[in-house]
């Protein structure tokens, strides 16, 4: 192993917390959906931005109050990945046994999850409750299918001396106590 390559690795291992630490702060001080130096940061990793209405879209969907829109950063840490991979591949026959050389592996795999972290620290925790079930149903309860409906009013017929409902249509002598169903007692 050559010493070249062993500062060329640990100059690796540097330039990854590098640029992983500045695309977190750089998106992570973002208004929702990103601003013009988020813009020129992806523009330095070669990565094209997200249409302003996918933008949009997804900061509504995650119900975002801050930060570059994660997919913007995933791609932007993949593509510093892909970077890294390449410097790997070139150290690879030198160093393929170094601990190191696993230590910076796993560095990279680390971004994956670095994405991940952020992505839940921009998003709210989306818990499902029942109130919101509730809302939906008063706020849709005009549309429901059988609004149109138009049903007939109805009276029930009581008995005035004890308040049982009339049982047969045209009869009008209560059934549970004899006497005459306009009675009032």
């Amino acid at each position: 192993m050559s010493a070249d390559a062993l500062g060329r690795l640990a100059w690796l291992e540097s330039e990854i917390a590098r640029h992983s630490a500045t695309l977190l702060a750089c998106a992570s001080q973002c208004p929702p959906g990103g601003n013009r130096t988020w813009d020129q940061l992806l523009g330095y990793y070669r990565v094209q931005p997200l249409s302003p209405a996918d933008r949009v879209s997804e900061v509504v969907g995650r119900r975002m109050t801050r930060g570059a829109v994660p997919t913007e950063l995933r791609l932007a840490l993949e593509s510093l990945a892909r970077w890294v991979q390449g410097e790997l591949a070139s150290l690879g026959p030198q160093l393929a046994s170094d601990q190191r050389f696993g230590f910076v592996q796993q560095q990279v795999t680390h971004l994956a999850v670095q994405a991940d972290q952020y992505e839940s620290s921009v998003s709210p925790d989306l818990l499902p409750s029942v109130g919101s079930i509730f809302a939906n149903a008063a706020a849709t309860a005009g549309k429901a299918p059988w609004s149109a409906v138009k049903v007939p009013a109805s009276s029930v017929f009581v008995c005035g001396t004890c308040g049982a409902p009339q049982q047969t249509q045209l009869q009008f002598t209560c059934k549970y106590c004899a006497h005459p169903m306009t009675d009032r007692a």
